[in-house]
């Protein structure tokens, strides 16, 4: 009964603050608290639109995450970003839940660099939600952007926004939730990037996010992060070459445990 309530409650506060419309994805974001709006490797697809003009090969990445080691909330997730002539192309899908209650997102969008120092990209995504057997299913359509500045080699400055219109739920009278995310990383050697974030979802107080990526070689990253809102403490390890990166982390929650997750990432070595 007592393991019955818990799942119950774990399902309410997940579908309530995370699977209405934006589910942070990203082993590597996650390894950082959530600190991703300015980050432009593949999964920027799933955190800023506008970050992923500055993808420069054929990328792919694979996603899983078990929230509080629990199986009824897993999360699987999907990034493509296809470099054209000029901009970026880029697709991606999740799915959140278990045979009771699921929400897929799918989503397809363009990003393109405008100047030398500003890049930006808009999306369009289709979401489901599906219940029990008693309930079905609904779906509707949402939108989101972003860009990024690059004010120098060193200082990249993040936004992007989620669900723009704030799109309701068809059939009912909720919303997707709409979330802004204002970020900037800030790299004071090759070494180390440091990376701070502002998180508001509408209906929700504002998230506060640092965290710190550091490179004892170059192709081995280690990953620490807190967040506020709630409280989260995050960490995780990452291994790139030129084709493949492999990322490994989890978070923390004081009440609830551990959030384990890994992503796999292909590149496209044009050599």
């Amino acid at each position: 009964m007592t393991k019955t309530l818990l799942l119950t409650l774990l399902l309410g506060i997940s579908a309530i603050s995370f699977s209405q419309g934006w589910n942070p994805v990203g082993a590597r974001s996650n390894s950082l608290a959530g600190a991703s709006v300015t980050l432009t490797d593949v999964w920027a697809v799933h955190q800023n639109p506008g970050a992923v003009a500055q993808v420069k090969s054929f990328s792919a990445g694979l996603y899983y995450d078990s929230r509080f080691l629990t199986k009824e909330l897993q999360t699987q997730a999907l990034a493509i970003a296809a470099p054209l002539k000029k901009g970026v192309i880029m697709g991606g899908a999740q799915l959140f839940g278990y045979k009771e209650y699921k929400h897929t997102r799918v989503g397809l969008g363009y990003a393109m660099q405008l100047t030398d120092h500003f890049s930006a990209g808009i999306q369009a995504n289709l979401q489901q939600l599906r219940f029990n057997e008693n309930y079905g299913s609904v779906t509707s359509g949402t939108a989101e952007a972003g860009f990024l500045a690059m004010i120098n080699e060193r200082w990249n400055i993040g936004f992007s926004i989620t669900n723009i219109g704030r799109q309701k739920i068809a059939g009912l009278e909720d919303r997707f939730n709409s979330v802004m995310r204002f970020g900037s990383t800030f790299s004071p050697s090759k070494q180390v990037k440091c990376i701070g974030e502002v998180q508001k979802d509408i209906l929700y107080p504002i998230s506060f996010r640092g965290a710190i990526e550091y490179f004892p070689v170059e192709a081995i990253a280690v990953r620490i992060g807190a967040q506020t809102g709630p409280t989260n403490f995050a960490f995780g390890l990452g291994y790139q070459n030129a084709s493949i990166q492999i990322d490994l982390g989890t978070k923390y929650h004081q009440q609830l445990g551990w959030s384990p997750c890994i992503g796999f990432n292909y590149i496209l070595n044009k050599k």
